[in-house]
């Protein structure tokens, strides 16, 4: 230990003074003095590269700072959206802000439908960012720093390096852990509530169908509307001018629209902007919809005119409800009470086409043909509209992330072993005298050997060939992924196949007919319960949201480990310089992690996609209901809608995910070297150097090998050196560390 502190005391020093770099410098300074390079520990930066100035920066704007720093700025850049967003949305009057509910669009339901497509790109696309921020941020924050690994390698336990690991929770300084929490926990509320803030509400009309004979609207012609009973129309044609129904003596109504078909049941077509003629195929396109929009009160016209079979020229009249499965289904079962019964609403169009004619089974048994069609036509009102309380709740969560990646920028000042690269730098510099004896260590032994305090000493190479990079993955990290990765799946299949079931009994189910109705576009039958607000099926539709980050954050563990091998492999591959946070000269900078951006940015894509398919399968639906003369029956209906087309290209993609992180955990490393993982013991046995001098090593491409046999030494050593002459671990030879004092 004496040696050490005189080390320590040798590399802390600082002297100044001109200065020109030796055969490992990159040049000379004549401008300006340059101080010597501090150890990992130091809370200070060091030079940065060749074509830089020497001099001193702040902490946090280099190595895995400037990362978290770049965080911060994305998680504040998102709640300055957030927050400018809902401000002008609730202060801004044409939003007509009520109860906390504000409408972004009232207008064409396409119209409607888009504007919330986008909304919710835009939205996962947030969402996206603030879980990478957050995943790069908790990942520095578990990283330990020398002197927690020191205390643990002490008690022969192991730290996590490189890699998001639990492991690491309780060993790192209680600041760190509750930071950590918070980021963590704070990724709850907002992805429950996120995606359900903007939503888009339907407009959907309860109609009248009433069949009348062809002179129904002829002046002069028969009428006698007493003898059908009328109740439906009787029934709604209260007013608040007058309790009395129509057909009572004294009747009368302030509603335009009740007067306008109480004229047409009279016969007196008076107003043709509001009626209008269809053709019979446009008339069954046109009603054929589970929630119809655009039209109203429709009038069939028979072939058959008003004599002494027909003595009546309206012949009846019932009620379509929106609120019912699959409404429509009146046009190919009009007798049925409910208008639930399986049918093909499409046949009528089908009959036309071939040129059959449309016939009508009156709840009389007798049936007609119908000759033409008069509709109502009537202005969209489907909406966009924002929920202020989530808003609310999205921006606190993002608040707590923003300051809290903040707080990790301004109060980490102690360096930490965030790369692979920096653990190697520390451990050359300073070896660990914990691990000495065991260059050939592998994660394995660390758990079964040094781990339950077995003594350790010269063991043979019996490692034939390269490994692959799902053996840098532990056993543990893979159980989870894949477990949970495969339960989801199978209880999604199996959901998605009693939702398929509930959708046959109305519709036929075809791949087809599946992607017709759309995904994330809400219908009649494709719903899951009814509630009277919004906070149970925003809840219910959100909470697969949270499962899936946690899957991504596993699945996103898997890449980093496997990731993490592959660049251990390659120092023993080729001689190669050192990847760190805080880079000295002949090093290089860093500012990912562990994952590459031709990883990273392929990961984030996909979960970006994936949450966005979950958001257009399992969505908030909200439906306003009308009755057929325009006013609100109800509050609106809100309840958690799904679409199966979404859920099986979900799964589909799910499927793929798993079978692309197996097929990479295929691939070879780069050479053989010991397999360590992400086991703080075990990158410390490898580094313990051969005799060169630490900082000329550090400061140069360096390669891990067979070394040689050391001075004092009967056994070859593994380790990293500068020099040319490193091997390959030789099979079947036997190597020993470095024992004795510390290097």
């Amino acid at each position: 230990m004496r040696d050490f502190r005189k080390k320590l005391q040798k590399w802390t020093a600082i002297p100044l003074g001109d200065n020109s770099y030796d055969e490992r410098g990159q040049g000379e300074s004549s401008k300006s003095s340059w101080a010597e390079l501090l150890p990992l520990d130091s809370e200070s930066t060091q030079e940065r590269s060749k074509s830089f100035s020497s001099g001193w920066k702040p902490v946090w704007y280099t190595g895995w700072h400037t990362g978290v720093l770049a965080c911060a700025t994305s998680a504040v850049v998102v709640l300055l959206i957030n927050v400018i967003l809902t401000i002008y949305v609730a202060t801004n009057s044409k939003y007509n802000m009520k109860s906390g509910i504000g409408t972004l669009y009232e207008g064409g339901c396409h119209t409607s439908r888009r504007i919330g497509l986008w909304l919710h790109l835009a939205i996962n696309v947030l969402s996206t960012l603030l879980l990478s921020a957050s995943n790069y941020t908790q990942q520095c924050l578990v990283a330990p720093t020398r002197s927690e690994i020191d205390a643990a390698h002490a008690k022969r336990r192991w730290m996590a390096i490189g890699v998001p690991s639990l492991r690491n929770l309780l060993k790192i300084k209680i600041e760190r852990t509750l930071l950590w929490v918070a980021i963590g926990c704070s990724s709850i509320p907002l992805h429950l509530v996120y995606n359900s803030a903007v939503y888009t509400s339907l407009a959907a009309n309860d109609f009248l169908v009433t069949v009348v004979t062809n002179n129904h609207f002829e002046r002069g012609a028969y009428t006698n509307t007493t003898i059908v009973p009328i109740y439906n129309f009787k029934s709604l044609s209260h007013s608040t001018t007058d309790p009395k129904e129509y057909g009572e003596i004294g009747y009368q109504t302030d509603s335009p629209a009740i007067q306008q078909f109480g004229r047409m049941i009279e016969g007196n077509n008076t107003n043709t902007e509001s009626y209008k003629d269809l053709t019979l195929p446009e008339c069954t396109k046109a009603y054929n919809a589970d929630f119809l929009s655009n039209h109203r009160n429709l009038f069939l016209i028979t072939n058959h005119s008003s004599n002494t079979t027909h003595n009546n020229t309206l012949l009846d009249m019932i009620r379509v409800r929106s609120i019912i499965p699959s409404p429509s289904n009146w046009m190919c079962s009009y007798e049925s009470s409910s208008y639930t019964s399986r049918c093909n609403p499409t046949q009528p169009s089908s009959n036309l086409k071939r040129g059959l004619p449309w016939k009508v089974k009156l709840q009389t048994a007798e049936e007609v043909e119908i000759a033409e069609c008069k509709s109502e036509s009537t202005p969209e009102k489907c909406k966009v509209q924002f929920s202020l309380d989530l808003m609310i709740v999205v921006i606190c969560c993002n608040l707590v992330k923003a300051c809290c990646m903040i707080m990790v920028v301004m109060r980490s000042p102690e360096p930490t072993l965030v790369t692979l690269g920096d653990a190697i730098d520390s451990f050359l510099r300073i070896p660990d005298p914990a691990t000495m004896g065991m260059c050939y260590a592998d994660r394995w032994f660390i758990m079964r050997e040094w781990g339950r305090g077995r003594r350790t000493g010269p063991k043979q190479w019996k490692q034939k060939g390269v490994h692959r990079w799902w053996t840098s993955v532990s056993k543990t990290r893979w159980i989870t992924c894949n477990f949970f990765y495969l339960i989801n799946i199978i209880l999604v299949a199996l959901l998605l196949a009693y939702l398929i079931k509930i959708d046959g009994e109305f519709w036929s189910i075809n791949l087809k007919s599946m992607w017709a109705r759309g995904l994330g576009k809400v219908n009649s039958v494709s719903q899951i319960g009814f509630f009277e607000t919004i906070t149970w099926p925003t809840l219910i539709a959100n909470y697969p949201q949270t499962i899936l980050s946690f899957l991504y954050l596993t699945y996103n563990s898997l890449f980093t480990c496997m990731l993490l091998g592959h660049e251990w492999s390659l120092f023993s591959h080729h001689h190669r310089t050192l990847r760190v946070t805080s880079p000295r000269p002949g090093q290089r900078s860093t500012y990912w992690l562990q994952i590459p951006y031709t990883y990273a940015i392929p990961l984030m894509t996909l979960s970006g996609l994936l949450h966005w398919l979950l958001s257009q399968s399992f969505f908030l639906a909200r439906v306003e209901i009308s009755d057929p003369f325009g006013r609100d029956t109800r509050n609106p209906i809100s309840s958690v809608g799904y679409s199966c087309i979404a859920i099986i290209i979900l799964l589909a993609l799910s499927m793929l995910s798993l079978l692309i992180a197996v097929g990479i955990g295929y691939k070879k490393f780069a050479g053989e070297i010991t397999t360590v993982g992400n086991c703080s013991a075990a990158i410390s046995a490898a580094c313990h150097a051969s005799g060169e001098d630490s900082e000329e090593i550090i400061g140069k491409k360096v390669r891990w090998g067979d070394v040689g046999f050391l001075q004092n030494m009967v056994e070859r050593h593994l380790t990293f050196s500068s020099k040319e002459e490193v091997k390959k671990p030789v099979f079947g030879e036997v190597y020993a560390g470095m024992v004795g004092k510390a290097e």
